[in-house]
């Protein structure tokens, strides 16, 4: 059970006083803590994964008409980008960093990095989905206004990032994230090289180097692209 003091710290942090404290515990209870306290009988169902799917619409129709309204000029397509990055698995595990939800989601942390950052992106949508039931629209697109408008004006190199565009093409073919594993590590230690393999789309496995994981991880993507630029 958390906290009524945690709550209302929450409530100030988001912006928003539930009418209905019910359903922001429900979403920010999330499945993984229940499966762990199955043993414990306190395992129950709950709507955390139903305020996902609604948060998730909630935001994609918000966003759509704040970038619509902001960007007057820009065609479909480019506001087709801005909205793919701002509502993208890693942008909202930003946002929960920026709400320290982290501090109050029950959940059960994993030893995976990925899975705890979708965990935490995927309590993003279920907080919005509870704003939206809890208060409407309107302050479900005000809440959402307040913590995405500062990146809003999100700049062409971080839309055209390799990654990013790589991701966003397996989410929107498979639903799945590409999966990077960091093979090896060699050289001395001020100037390192770093491989990774990267699993994607059903392509054989690619294998890149860089001086970086991440520049690893580009380079890996970027050919990822090119190879399925040239199918």
């Amino acid at each position: 059970m958390i906290a009524t003091k945690k709550i209302k710290k929450f409530e100030n942090i988001i912006g928003y006083i539930f009418k209905d404290k019910k359903l922001l515990l429900n979403s920010l209870v999330h499945p993984s803590s229940q499966i762990e306290n199955k043993k414990n009988k306190f395992y129950s169902t709950n709507d955390f994964e139903r305020l996902e799917f609604l948060g998730d619409r909630v935001l994609g129709l918000a966003i759509s008409s704040l970038i619509f309204k902001k960007f007057n000029k820009n065609n479909e397509g480019d506001l087709s980008k801005k909205l793919s990055y701002l509502v993208q698995k890693n942008f909202l595990h930003k946002i929960s960093l920026d709400l320290k939800i982290d501090t109050i989601l029950q959940y059960s942390f994993k030893k995976n990095e990925k899975m705890n950052v979708s965990i935490l992106a995927d309590s993003i949508e279920s907080l919005i989905g509870a704003i939206y039931l809890d208060g409407g629209f309107k302050n479900a697109k005000k809440f959402i206004k307040v913590f995405w408008g500062p990146y809003l004006d999100v700049n062409q190199q971080n839309i055209q990032d390799s990654k990013t565009k790589l991701q966003e093409l397996s989410q929107q073919k498979l639903k799945k994230l590409p999966e990077y594993t960091l093979m090896k590590k060699e050289g001395p230690p001020h100037s390192p090289i770093f491989t990774v393999s990267l699993k994607v789309l059903n392509l054989k496995k690619i294998k890149a180097s860089g001086t970086s994981i991440r520049d690893a991880e580009k380079n890996a993507a970027k050919t990822a692209l090119s190879i399925l630029d040239a199918k």
